[in-house]
């Protein structure tokens, strides 16, 4: 009725096989967890290479817009912390 220990199965061996393959999991798990964004990464540096690779293909041409600086702002003189919080008097 029950199996004897000498044909193979036994409560042992099985409990054994169970404990071999939950240490084995409790291992890999933390590498997979570790490796998976860095996988991701790497697939979203791979498709930025590509779509940087595919605008290369277009022509550039230069504007021949003539582009003059503008005149840097100034504040008025006077008291200019009268808009302005302050935080230490």
């Amino acid at each position: 009725m029950f199996p004897s220990p000498q044909n193979g199965l036994s409560l042992i061996r099985i409990l054994g096989g169970i404990n071999k393959t939950l240490s084995i999991a409790r291992e890999v798990i933390p590498i997979y967890e570790q490796a998976k964004p860095m996988v991701q990464n790497a697939r979203k540096a791979f498709d930025l290479l590509k779509s940087i690779n595919s605008t290369q293909k277009y022509s550039k041409q230069p504007i021949s817009q003539d582009i003059t600086p503008q005149n840097k702002r100034t504040m008025p003189a006077g008291n200019s912390s009268v808009n302005n919080p302050s935080f230490f008097k």
